[in-house]
């Protein structure tokens, strides 16, 4: 009974830990990188930051207006004397006075013209908040294509195990036929031995393809930014693995237009996009520097101040005033006219390299095009080979069993044609992270 009670244990707790381990798909942890990742984070908050350096920009086209209050006592101590004026002796009493002053200010300033410098700087500081905003898009956008590549690695090294553990089952299939044959007296122990030790290369085959899974899967963590130790399978459920050849086929003639994929790139690609966008934020600055270099500031200003010893008679004293400001940089050290010079010179530059991104774009997705090509062509060679390897599998375990053939063309056999097999995982994964890698590059990738 207690026997009967301790098991029953056993089984609940495993069924738990079954239950337990979380399925992520991969639009799941693509969504859970996007909102743990720090850059992420830390674009968000400078565009939150730029957005008020805009609102202040905005803000410095309307008048300044500043209230002041002021209040002091003031304290005259005098000892009595006599002075003469005009030669007539005049005495002055002792004096211990108590004075105090009130003021009352509103003060004003606004800038009337500048050039239109300040409503540019506006524009500059809006032009810097859409930078902003594709960066922030451009990281999300790297985010999703490395958890895609992530989560392809580990559903590869998945369908690795499986095949290992169908290549260790055959392997321990043969042994037992073995034995059988050496217990009826038609083959040696020596037999036995060497399919013990294939057995044994098996067994290690499948660690290390499970120790690369588990790794494989620490990287997803990683990249999802997440617990490491956290117990969790993935699926492909929204991922098609299943395409025959002429799906393939298809996937690869949607893509071989290279050039409507770089038409399509300059379009949609963030980083191109972020590039551009610094040269509008560089000509806009140049023109602050123009402005700044050949326009006068034109200011005005107003004060009204009322004014006195006791605070009820504040209205018995006023003043008022305003008045106009003109100023213009006729030599400034040449720093003006070498900001507007160093505008222009950063504005070439940044043109340049928009043009060898554009070298650059078209560059990777030529390239990947060759390499899913490359795939597709490696799928259907394996294919072939791998109906090859099962009939030379199936021949020579016949022609051992009949006596015909030795173990080990049967051992080089099985190993070839579980070779081909991973040889084809490999390739068929490569070729569905490859089409991602193309629409990654032509700014297609969904997310």
């Amino acid at each position: 009974m207690k026997k009967f009670f301790l098991l029953s244990i056993i089984l609940l707790i495993t069924v738990f830990k079954i239950n337990a381990q979380e399925t992520i798909e991969l639009n799941e942890a693509i969504r859970l990188a996007l909102v743990n990742n720090t850059n992420v984070m830390n674009l968000e908050r400078s565009l939150q930051i730029q957005r008020l350096n805009t609102s202040t920009a905005r803000g410095d086209l309307f008048p300044d207006l500043s209230l002041s209050a002021n209040w002091n006592r003031n304290n005259t101590v005098s000892e009595g004397t006599v002075r003469f004026i005009n030669g007539v002796p005049t005495t002055i009493p002792q004096q211990n006075s108590w004075i105090n002053n009130f003021n009352l200010g509103l003060n004003g300033s606004v800038i009337l013209f500048d050039g239109f410098a300040n409503y540019t700087q506006v524009e500059l500081s809006e032009q810097n908040e859409v930078s902003l905003r594709i960066n922030l898009e451009k990281e999300r956008y790297d985010i999703a294509f490395r958890i895609n590549t992530a989560y392809f690695d580990v559903l590869k090294k998945e369908k690795i195990v499986v095949a290992n553990e169908e290549n260790l089952a055959d392997s321990r299939r043969v042994l037992e036929s073995i034995r059988e044959f050496m217990n009826v007296g038609k083959r040696t122990i020596a037999d036995v031995y060497r399919q013990d030790v294939q057995v044994a290369q098996n067994e290690l085959l499948l660690e290390r393809s499970k120790n690369d899974l588990d790794k494989s899967k620490i990287d997803l963590l990683l990249a999802i930014n997440t617990d490491l130790n956290k117990n969790y399978s993935v699926s492909d459920n929204s991922i098609n693995t299943n395409l025959a050849e002429a799906d393939l086929k298809a996937v690869l003639d949607r893509n071989a237009n290279t050039e409507t994929l770089v038409n399509t790139a300059l379009q949609k690609r963030f980083d191109y996009r972020s590039s551009l966008q610094l040269v509008r934020i560089n000509q806009v600055q140049l023109n602050i520097d123009k402005k700044s270099l050949y326009f006068p500031t034109l200011s005005a200003s107003t004060n009204y101040n009322l004014n006195a010893s006791r605070i009820g008679n504040l209205q018995d004293s006023r003043n008022f005033s305003f008045g106009f400001s003109l100023s213009y940089p006729i030599f400034q050290g040449f720093s003006l006219d070498n900001r507007r010079q160093a505008s222009e010179i950063t504005i070439k530059q940044r043109q340049e390299d928009v043009k060898q991104l554009e070298q650059q774009i078209r560059s990777d997705i030529k390239k990947s095009y060759l390499d899913i090509e490359t795939q597709y062509k490696q799928i259907e060679i394996l294919n072939r080979n791998i109906v090859s390897a099962e009939q030379d599998k199936l021949l020579s375990e016949e022609n051992y069993r009949v006596g015909l053939g030795t173990i080990l063309e049967v051992q080089t056999a099985a190993t070839k044609l579980n070779s081909l097999k991973v040889d084809l995982i490999n390739s068929y994964y490569d070729f569905l992270l490859a089409e991602k890698r193309i629409n990654y590059y032509s700014g297609e990738l969904s997310y």
